[in-house]
């Protein structure tokens, strides 16, 4: 199956150059979390792409039975003009109450290593949620998702 990736979707670069510019104290437009938690949250969605983070089994069957087509609607939005508040799976939620700022270097290392492993990947891959896949798709992925939320504080725009 082929999937159409918006032309927003950021390269890896961009994410990193975005990262970089996050700090700490960096306000979040919408939503509840700090910028620790956001890139805790990141990771996660990572760690479970990487097969490290299990996701509850519900979950898995779900994405199994509708999660292509939902991969291509999502890759097909600017990750830019993404619904603010969806749903966050069980897993990857974050309390920002229970996120310490000082933690917010470990996480930052956190989620660009992930980031970096999913970006090393090639060829076809089995992904722990929707199966076999390209793992440019994949990429593409994780790098609309890690763009929704860099937009959500500020430091990735469009263009």
């Amino acid at each position: 199956m082929s999937f159409e990736i918006h032309p927003d979707t950021p390269a890896p670069d961009t994410i990193h150059e975005a990262v970089a510019r996050l700090t700490p104290q960096t306000r979040a437009r919408w939503g509840t979390l700090n910028s620790t938690g956001m890139l805790e949250h990141v990771a996660r969605f990572h760690e479970i792409y990487l097969g490290r983070r299990p996701a509850p089994w519900p979950i898995r069957v779900l994405a199994r039975l509708i999660g292509r087509p939902m991969i291509g609607k999502f890759l097909a939005i600017s990750p830019f003009e993404m619904k603010r508040g969806m749903r966050t799976l069980p897993g990857l939620r974050i309390d920002a109450r229970e996120v310490e700022a000082e933690s917010f270097e470990a996480e930052r290392a956190r989620m660009l290593e992930t980031f970096d492993e999913i970006h090393a990947l090639s060829g076809e891959v089995v992904h722990p949620l929707y199966g076999r896949m390209e793992a440019d798709v994949v990429k593409a992925l994780t790098r609309h998702h890690a763009a929704h939320h860099l937009s959500q504080f500020g430091v990735l725009e469009v263009g």
